[in-house]
């Protein structure tokens, strides 16, 4: 029985060891455009929310809210980039649990 148990293991490592590779190259390579992206979405940040004051100064409600909508919108992007690199980290983390057990 402990024979069995331990190919079965075996296996499952076996298995495990291409997609925990691939998932880490993934990171990776998430982890790098993510962070060229912000390099450029953090001065477009910057101008939309400068236009924003400007829009709010001269009393463009209209453009206010528009340019807030995208403020949002790019900002609910770089969360939601981090969030997903954060969930990808947490997978990589589990299969190289199961891989070293």
């Amino acid at each position: 029985m402990k024979v069995v148990c331990f190919l079965l293991k075996l296996v499952l490592k076996i298995l495990l060891l291409p997609v925990a590779f691939l998932l880490r190259f993934l990171c990776f390579i998430w982890n790098l455009l993510m962070q060229l992206s912000l390099w450029v979405l953090s001065p477009v940040m910057l101008f939309v929310l400068g236009c924003g004051i400007y829009s709010v100064v001269r009393a463009s409600w209209t453009d206010v809210f528009l340019l807030t909508l995208i403020e949002m919108g790019l900002f609910a992007a770089a969360v939601g980039a981090g969030g997903i690199m954060e969930l990808m980290e947490r997978l990589c983390e589990c299969i190289e649990d199961v891989l070293t057990i």
